[in-house]
């Protein structure tokens, strides 16, 4: 590099610190009008922000709580279908999917329970499950044998034990399952110690069920059809879940909420009948879009509002200095350091309306998560802005800020050194 090329870039760096000190020591000069400035950008933002808040917070929380319950992603197979093995394949590949599994008739889906004080619990929900089931508590390894089984809280409860006894030392327990049928006129039952691997909470799972292989489903489904027996002692046999030549139903959930819709209108070109919770997961989407809708319009209206306001406060005060400025200019600074004062004006006011406005903001989002949050659940917020939202607030008040200086540094730009000569003569 040559050495006048070093000593232009070093007094082009003198020059720009020059610049800031000017831009600064004039607003403080003029501290007073500086805080009005200052006041009408955060009066304008502090709002939108709080908008902007309830828009993420309200709608979020929202989301998360259907998200939150699996429930909610969950394509629900109306009545019975003809489902062959090729058909869950097909759809478990599916980007839409992220859990399948087969499932006998719904007749067949349950047993009764034999409790350790010899009631009899009837008509205990029965589950297939597996890996991958959003039921199940993050870390929970599904049953891999027939005879095992999870229980939730709920059934655990019924059978007299706590929910701290069902994850503890009862863990290693039996259940006994009661399965009933009536063949050849004859009343008869089958009853199958099945050995408790795990709990599902009640916030996973609120009623009583057995979440089990799905090899027991069809186990229990053979036998009440005259298929199969089932004793105590022998081993549930795994070989006819792989031979099924088809499934009655199937438990299917969804991947997300967008992709809800989209999986239950692909089965129903199928010509298979499901039930979904499209009508909430709606009503969550449409808010978000009238929410987004509000914010956008009302935004660009604070914008154009902001923008105008502080242009022409910055053009009348380029004006009011203007003999000044030519003074800049009779001192050796050029059109573009003259322009950069009021565009680093603007900046410096819109950081510190920012700053104000962030204040206010979040006194008011203190104010609605207290008192519209009461009736949230614990952790719950109605207010709330991430870092994307604050950075991106950021950039846009700078923009509106270099949009609102424009004008007046058009107008800087313009004074000429002979304005200064003029008044010096």
């Amino acid at each position: 590099m040559s050495l006048a090329r070093v000593q232009r870039s070093v007094s082009a760096a003198r020059a720009s610190r020059e610049i800031w000190r000017l831009a600064w020591k004039d607003l403080w000069h003029d501290r007073r009008t500086m805080a009005v400035f200052v006041l009408t950008v955060a009066a304008i933002l502090a709002p939108l922000l709080l908008l902007l808040g309830l828009k993420n917070g309200a709608i979020s929380q929202l989301r998360e709580t259907l998200i939150s319950d699996p429930r909610n992603l969950e394509v629900i197979i109306y009545g019975s279908a003809r489902l062959p093995p090729a058909w869950f394949a097909e759809i478990a590949a599916r980007d839409e999917v992220a859990f399948v599994v087969p499932k006998t008739r719904t007749i067949n889906a349950s047993v009764d329970v034999l409790a350790p004080d010899r009631r009899l619990l009837t008509s205990i929900e029965l589950l297939p499950t597996g890996p991958g089931d959003p039921l199940l508590p993050a870390g929970t390894t599904p049953p891999t044998d027939p005879r095992q089984v999870l229980i939730t809280a709920t059934l655990a409860a019924q059978l007299g034990w706590s929910e701290a006894q069902a994850g503890g030392p009862k863990m290693q327990a039996s259940i006994t399952a009661v399965i009933k049928r009536r063949l050849n006129g004859e009343p008869q039952h089958a009853r199958l110690p099945l050995t408790l691997v795990g709990l599902v909470p009640a916030q996973h799972f609120a009623r009583a069920a057995i979440f089990a292989h799905p090899a027991l489903l069809v186990a229990t489904e053979d036998y009440r059809d005259g298929r199969l027996e089932l004793e105590a002692a022998r081993p549930i046999p795994t070989d006819r879940l792989a031979a099924r030549e088809e499934f009655a139903n199937a438990r299917l959930y969804a991947r997300s909420l967008e992709t809800v819709a989209p999986l239950a209108e692909h089965l129903r070109r199928e010509g298979i009948e499901v039930r979904t919770q499209a009508e909430r997961i709606a009503t969550v989407q449409a808010l978000d879009r009238t929410f987004s809708f509000l914010f956008q319009v009302t935004a660009s209206i604070g914008g154009m509002g902001c923008a105008l306001a502080l242009g022409g406060a910055l053009w009348l005060n380029a004006e009011r200095k203007r003999r000044a400025l030519a003074m800049l200019r009779l001192f050796g600074f050029g059109r573009l350091a003259v322009a950069l004062l009021p565009v680093l004006q603007a900046v410096i006011v819109a950081l510190g309306g920012f700053a104000l406005a962030l204040l206010l903001f979040a006194l008011g989002a203190s104010v609605f998560n207290i008192v519209l949050g009461e009736n949230l659940p614990a952790g719950g917020y109605v207010s709330r802005l991430g870092l994307r939202d604050l950075l991106m607030a950021t950039g846009w008040m700078l923009l509106v800020a270099l949009i609102a200086a424009a004008a007046a540094a058009w107008h800087c730009a313009r004074v000429t050194p002979a304005e200064g000569l003029r008044d010096v003569l």
